[in-house]
């Protein structure tokens, strides 16, 4: 599995994007999910879509989510639907899931288990 990280700049909010390319590829968010680090976010995307349609979104370490990370979630979904691909998230932290539950989007993104991840 191919993975690459970066993070935001040391003045900006502290934030982690790790993308290991594969079948599927695994994208981890650690920290703030917000309009300062959303370019590292959409790089790893972009990286993922190119190798693979379907995505998983390891949340579990986003201690802050905002809109503009659930509209790269919301556009990342789109993508990978129209290559015959899907979006699932594993772990999504407390931040993630209020956001996601007060835009009604929780339903449009599966949860996987770790444990299934590791079979695939």
């Amino acid at each position: 599995m191919n993975t690459s990280s970066s993070a935001a700049p040391p003045s900006g909010p502290q934030l982690s994007v790790e993308c290991a390319l594969g079948s599927p590829s695994v994208i981890t968010v650690r920290g703030e999910a917000d309009l300062d680090g959303i370019g590292h976010i959409q790089e790893a995307v972009d990286r993922a879509l190119a190798h693979h349609p379907h995505v998983v979104f390891d949340l579990a370490g986003v201690s802050f989510a905002d809109s503009t990370f659930l509209t790269v979630l919301l556009q990342t979904r789109l993508s990978a639907l129209e290559r015959g691909g899907s979006v699932q998230l594993r772990a999504p932290s407390t931040s993630v899931r209020h956001l996601l539950e007060i835009t009604g989007a929780l339903v449009l993104f599966p949860t996987v288990a770790a444990e299934h991840l590791r079979q695939l």
